[in-house]
């Protein structure tokens, strides 16, 4: 029988793990997979312990189960100021990329993806919502907090809600990355 030298709350290299991240040292946390109902709880847990993190590097993110939770995270993210990076090989979707724009630098590599979509409720996809039905109000306001302009933060939701349907995927060009300033660097 073969022990392993790590926990299954440890991933090789890294010295903990809370959820989707992967603490490298006392101040960058390597973050892959998805965002679960408990992310707000994992990342506050996450800051209580390791309060110098500064940098968080995402690697492949297909997105959240309860987009509600994700803000909540987000949120004490951008409050943490705290930076998130992508490199070449990374891959965000739906709810990792509204993860991504909580980072208060945001910077990528040549070669990552950024991946948005519609969401749903069941069988209603955002778009069967008229504009200003209250369903858009917290994807419209988290996008205007994050991008620090309330008319962006609304283009950016319609943006995202008509670029793909909820099962399927549009990665973004350069030129939409630059027009709704998912960059700062």
């Amino acid at each position: 029988m073969r022990f392993s030298v790590f926990s299954n709350n440890r991933k090789k290299g890294f010295e903990d793990r809370f959820g989707p991240f992967y603490v490298s040292n006392n101040t960058t946390v390597f973050m892959e997979g998805n965002m679960g109902r408990r992310i707000a709880h994992q990342f506050a847990k996450l800051i209580r312990n390791y309060p110098k993190i500064r940098l968080i590097i995402m690697g492949e993110c297909p997105g959240s189960d309860d987009d509600e939770e994700m803000f909540m995270a987000a949120r004490q993210l951008r409050a943490s100021g705290i930076d998130i990076h992508l490199p070449a090989n990374a891959l965000i979707e739906s709810g990792a990329t509204d993860f991504f724009l909580s980072g208060v630098s945001r910077t990528m590599e040549t070669g990552a993806k950024i991946g948005v979509h519609s969401w749903s409720e069941g069988r209603k996809e955002a778009t069967e919502y008229p504009i200003g039905h209250e369903e858009h109000e917290i994807y419209i306001q988290y996008y205007s907090d994050m991008l620090g302009n309330d008319i962006l933060g609304v283009e950016l939701n319609f943006f995202i809600i008509n670029a793909a349907t909820s099962d399927g995927m549009h990665f973004m060009t350069a030129d939409e990355l630059n027009y709704f300033g998912f960059l700062t660097d």
